[in-house]
């Protein structure tokens, strides 16, 4: 059975990256790009694996209490509690991917902090 994943960021090359990525490791990913996506796919579909960036619509450094960031995302997964495996928050912003991450943890989700670029993820 295919591991199931869901990867929200708002960036291109985040994207392309992971799709590289994907061709070797990943077998049934659903690409998102704002959270209205990723909540919409979370509310019809089962996820192993739930990557998020919190600061979307390319900008830096989002208030968390905003809509079109991740963080809108793991209110969502707090409040409906779906079943997942591992949510990895891939997020540079540091305050709010730890945000992210307690909120998670303390809602019994197995969290990963794990920033990365485009490079490191395709290993150049």
């Amino acid at each position: 059975m295919a591991t199931k994943i869901l990867f929200l960021d708002d960036s291109k090359e985040r994207h392309e990256a992971a799709k590289k990525w994907h061709d070797i490791y990943w077998e049934d990913v659903t690409w998102c790009w704002t959270t209205k996506e990723a909540i919409e796919a979370l509310k019809n579909e089962e996820f192993d694996i739930v990557f998020l960036d919190h600061d979307l619509g390319g900008e830096h450094f989002v208030n968390s209490e905003r809509e079109d960031c991740g963080m809108e995302v793991v209110r969502w997964i707090m409040q409906n509690e779906p079943v997942i495996e591992l949510i990895v928050v891939h997020s540079w912003n540091i305050p709010a991917a730890k945000r992210m991450t307690e909120n998670l943890r303390d809602s019994g989700y197995s969290v990963s902090t794990s920033p990365f670029t485009p490079y490191t993820m395709i290993g150049n």
